[in-house]
């Protein structure tokens, strides 16, 4: 946890940097979101992630397009009811398992906006970049929690719906996270997410 709320330092430092940096309309976007597990994935976590935030500065290089870096958050939980597990080294243990997952991922991003200056704005986005991930299975009260760096990647699309300043609006989207994980039987830690917030100028 500790290395968790180090890395939310840095990375929100990071992003007034690049706001800070940037000569033209940078923006500040936080979103709410909620995950949804896929593939693999599902086999250790089933339910819907609830916890969950996303937030970019973005800086305009044109009309259509900006670029910048994303960071986000999601927790996933799930306890299993009292099972028999057989282990490899021939012993049985009965037992409540608990997983719990926390990713951070921190992306170099890259933002279409196809209508600029319309009523309503589909966008599409990109971001590739590190996901630091905090793992950890308890058996029962006995843990093994582990914090790894793996690459990740989120397409991304959606509506950006501006106020009457026409530069601050809505946003709402779904993007598919692409994470690779290696630990027991998850495989990866892909989720799919649905996000909604606000996009405000942090400078023009």
């Amino acid at each position: 946890m500790k290395n968790i709320k180090i890395i939310f330092s840095i990375s929100f430092i990071v992003l007034f940097s690049v706001a800070q940096a940037q000569k033209g309309e940078t923006k500040l976007s936080i979103s709410y979101n909620a995950a949804l597990p896929m593939n693999d994935f599902k086999n250790v976590v089933s339910s819907t992630s609830f916890r969950g935030f996303n937030a970019s500065v973005l800086h305009g290089v044109s009309d259509n397009l900006s670029i910048g870096l994303a960071v986000g958050f999601q927790d996933f939980y799930q306890k299993n009811g009292r099972q028999l597990y057989h282990f490899s080294d021939g012993t049985d243990v009965s037992a409540v398992v608990t997983n719990t997952i926390q990713t951070i991922p921190l992306l170099a991003d890259v933002k279409y906006n196809f209508s600029p200056g319309s009523t309503v704005q589909p966008y599409v986005a990109a971001g590739a970049g590190a996901n630091l991930i905090s793992y950890n299975e308890m058996f029962g009260e006995f843990g093994n929690e582990q914090t790894k760096f793996k690459f990740a990647a989120r397409p991304e699309a959606g509506l950006f719906i501006p106020f009457s300043n026409k530069i601050s609006g809505f946003e709402i989207g779904v993007s598919y996270n692409i994470m690779p994980f290696q630990e027991g039987d998850i495989k990866n830690l892909n989720n799919l997410g649905i996000h909604a917030g606000l996009s405000l100028p942090l400078r023009k």
